[in-house]
């Protein structure tokens, strides 16, 4: 019997207790969702950047490079006297010629070198060249530059040194002229493989870069399906992982251009 004036002890009642835990628990799964979500976001824009540093330093890469093509150190110098046919480094040149198409994924392109200060894609001063501290003079052919860009093993390299790394597809479109005229310098068109005869004047390029891990995190992506679309061949499968980017980009050979 409860004495008078003593109040009886209170407690948590068991659905309380129920409750209490459960709404814990709803809070707990909602801060660890976020904070994984924020994981996964963090990890697809971290790959996005890393794309982006990528495309940046390739085209870079690309447009410096291919500006260099069809270079002669004396401007009144005939395309096929500067530039007889040669084999070199794998690259197989007609008379005339300062960019061919050697497969889908290798291009050649070849330059006189400008100065002493001048480097080639790898880095490699070109000071040693013989005659390249005279300008303005005859230069001979055999000195040429000739620099070899191909993609092997998810690698786009220039001479065997590695330019650019996790690429997935790379594409060459050739702008061409209609004659074998040298001074007919204008692009009629553009095709994936020049005929004999044609000199190429333009070069439009497509790469498709693929982050270095697996970051999308579930994240919806077309961009595979987007490289299908355009070019007519399937490189990878959407949502499998990577984060990936297409990058393109057209540059005319000054060199060779009016």
């Amino acid at each position: 019997m409860r004495r008078p004036g003593v109040r009886a002890q209170a407690g948590v009642t068991l659905i309380e207790l129920m409750i209490s835990m459960g709404l814990s628990l709803f809070l707990i799964l909602g801060m660890t969702q976020m904070f994984l979500d924020g994981q996964n976001r963090s990890r697809y824009f971290d790959g996005q950047v890393q794309n982006q540093d990528s495309a940046r330093y390739a085209q870079q890469m690309l447009d410096g490079r291919l500006s260099k093509a069809g270079y002669r150190r004396l401007p009144s110098s005939r395309m096929t006297a500067a530039f007889p046919a040669q084999t070199s480094n794998g690259c197989v040149f007609a008379a005339g010629q300062a960019l061919v198409r050697m497969d889908a994924n290798t291009i050649c392109l070849r330059y006189q070198p400008r100065d002493t200060t001048d480097v080639d894609c790898t880095g490699a001063s070109l000071a040693s060249r013989a005659g390249v501290n005279k300008p303005y003079s005859n230069y001979s052919p055999s000195n040429n530059v000739i620099e070899k860009f191909t993609l092997s093993n998810g690698k786009l390299a220039c001479n065997g040194s590695t330019l650019v790394e996790n690429v997935v597809a790379l594409r060459f479109d050739f702008g061409v002229d209609s004659s074998s005229d040298e001074f007919d310098r204008q692009v009629t068109q553009y095709v994936a493989t020049p005929a004999t005869g044609q000199t190429v004047r333009s070069l439009r390029y497509a790469l498709l870069l693929a982050s270095s891990g697996s970051v999308s995190g579930g994240l919806v992506a077309t961009t595979c399906q987007r490289w299908q679309d355009l070019y007519g061949s399937k490189a990878c499968t959407d949502g499998d992982g990577p984060v990936r980017r297409i990058v393109s980009g057209t540059s005319m050979l000054r060199n060779l251009m009016p």
